[in-house]
């Protein structure tokens, strides 16, 4: 967006951009001249009779609010995995998003539940045969709406694959 407009506010809840954030994209915010950003932010009013002309924020340290004035306003949250519920069921990357498919290696495969199959995991199966993810939470994935809806309906097919290998009608 700063190859587009004047001037972008970036902001962010937490105080440090690099925690949620690859490193070549927090190089990028930071070497742009015009990308102001806000740590410690967080959005609490938008003002405008019939289009957007600003947004009010809040410093959650603090407490004091501004108003800077806007024309648009881009919402990105959830980009850290929720899935401390899997750990131990299914392999997770460092990041703890879900391991799938080719991500799998033979050490994160459970030989048991592996060892009666004569087939490799499916695209968006998990280390535990029969359990798939698609979307954000999957490790890799573009993280992106359109991606997730084509990966669930991926999904949906292969579970119908697998179904039919198991003999389940």
């Amino acid at each position: 967006m700063a190859g587009r407009t004047q001037k972008v506010h970036l902001l962010i809840r937490g105080d440090d951009l690099a925690r949620s954030m690859l490193r070549y994209l927090v190089d990028r915010v930071t070497e742009a001249g015009n990308v102001e950003l806000l740590a410690n932010t967080d959005v609490r009013d938008l003002v405008g009779e019939d289009r957007l002309e600003g947004v009010v924020v809040e410093d959650n340290r603090s407490g004091a609010r501004q108003t800077l004035g806007a024309k648009a306003l881009f919402v990105f949250i959830g980009a850290e995995a929720n899935t401390g519920w899997l750990q131990g069921a299914v392999e997770l990357d460092e990041r703890g998003f879900v391991l799938t498919g080719r991500e799998l290696d033979g050490s994160a495969l459970d030989e048991d539940a592996w060892q009666e199959r004569s087939r490799e995991p499916f695209l968006l199966e998990t280390s535990l045969p029969g359990v798939f993810a698609a979307g954000d939470v999957r490790s890799g994935s573009v993280k992106r709406c359109a991606s997730a809806v084509g990966e669930g309906s991926m999904a949906v097919m292969l579970v119908h694959q697998y179904l039919a290998e198991a003999g389940v009608q």
